[in-house]
């Protein structure tokens, strides 16, 4: 019998925590423009800035002051976006900036969306600017084939080439290094102390996204609006 009211005590509790509101506080502050989103709970910070990379790029700043460490775990982030039920046109399923504009978020469903590992956004964004730059060299040559006329002018148009063919690889050179030390990892972030970094999410045509982020044992729920401007 005794184990029988604990269990239905703990379930009680746990029902409880669950149906719990989100009481945090969230604000805003205003750069460049755009705004950016933080909220402050127990000694905990947490910013979100997409005036940098983007809804799809966020970068997300955690500053520690709970008098405590704590391992943040980035993989953990859920990424989420409003959608029309019943409309499966990726052009179209999520425009509902006209019903959020009003705060308007019932009836709608929620899709998750895919945020990479660092590793993989590496390589997305390696193939990604490999082909801009392949596919700019396929269409110089074609108009080069049009308006060269002699030696001359096939000798400076190697030149120039090679010149692009160089910036295109110093260029992805630098985004991957970029991709290497800012992408966010799991890291202990000791108090008093502070961590930042970006993460990268598969894009969708919508203007707003949803990020839920735990930090410490708390979910601090952020609904980030591309439009959202000064």
């Amino acid at each position: 019998m005794k184990k029988l009211i604990s269990s239905l005590l703990l379930a009680f509790v746990c029902a409880t925590a669950m149906a719990e509101p989100d009481t945090k506080e969230y604000k805003t502050y205003v750069k460049n423009d755009h705004y950016v989103f933080y909220c402050s709970h127990n000694g905990v910070h947490v910013i979100v800035d997409p005036t940098v990379g983007g809804i799809f790029e966020p970068h997300i700043t955690i500053i520690n002051e709970s008098g405590h460490d704590f391992v943040f775990e980035p993989k953990k982030i859920k990424v989420q976006a409003f959608a029309i039920p019943g409309n499966t046109y990726k052009d179209t399923r999520y425009r509902v900036e006209r019903f959020l504009e009003r705060g308007d978020t019932l009836g709608f469903e929620k899709d998750e969306l895919t945020m990479y590992t660092p590793e993989k956004y590496s390589s997305k964004r390696n193939t990604s600017m490999w082909w801009g730059s392949f596919l700019g060299e396929v269409l110089i040559a074609g108009v080069e084939s049009l308006t060269t006329r002699d030696q001359y002018d096939r000798y400076w148009n190697d030149v120039d080439r090679r010149k692009r063919i160089d910036e295109d690889e110093t260029e992805r050179k630098q985004e991957l290094k970029r991709i290497s030390e800012g992408y966010w990892r799991a890291n202990t972030i000791f108090d008093r102390s502070e961590h930042e970094g970006f993460i990268g999410i598969k894009k969708v045509k919508t203007k707003h996204i949803i990020l839920d982020i735990p930090v410490d044992g708390e979910n601090y729920h952020f609904v980030i609006d591309n439009n959202k401007r000064y």
